[in-house]
């Protein structure tokens, strides 16, 4: 229960995920009231707390979250991980092809564990790196890899 509260403590509305109903047969569930305003808040608040409470309860110190991302996945996973004890968090993106707001939701995170990474190219370009590392047995068990 505490997780839960946790994660969705700065969600915008009491009611986290409210439903507007606009007339007897449509109503609409409003996932937008997370930190950075995408859905995928929903999941990654839950999951940056998920992950802190099972590393410490398996006694790893030490996730490395890798991802890459043209806006909205890396600023929600980012606002999920900051400050997440035990997680280093490392989001690849490509340098002017994310809008200026996700952009500054990823880069104005100043929690030591995130590293925002601008890359030149495109976003399959960022991906093709994180795949490469992942496809890395070495590099992804020294790391203690995530996604």
């Amino acid at each position: 229960k505490d997780i839960i509260e946790r994660s969705y403590s700065k969600f915008r509305s009491p009611k986290i995920t409210p439903v507007t109903t606009l007339d007897d047969s449509l109503s609409i569930l409003e996932l937008y009231h997370g930190p950075t305003f995408a859905f995928k808040d929903v999941a990654l608040q839950f999951l940056g707390n998920l992950f802190e409470h099972l590393l410490a309860a398996r006694g790893i110190e030490l996730m490395t979250v890798l991802g890459a991302t043209s806006g909205d996945t890396g600023s929600s996973a980012i606002h999920g991980l900051r400050g997440k004890k035990g997680v280093e968090c490392f989001i690849l993106y490509p340098n002017g092809r994310t809008s200026p707001i996700q952009e500054q939701q990823m880069t104005t995170v100043l929690d030591e564990n995130i590293h925002n990474i601008a890359l030149q190219g495109n976003f399959d370009d960022a991906q093709n790196i994180v795949k490469a590392l992942f496809s890395d047995p070495a590099f992804k068990k020294e790391y203690n890899l995530g996604a």
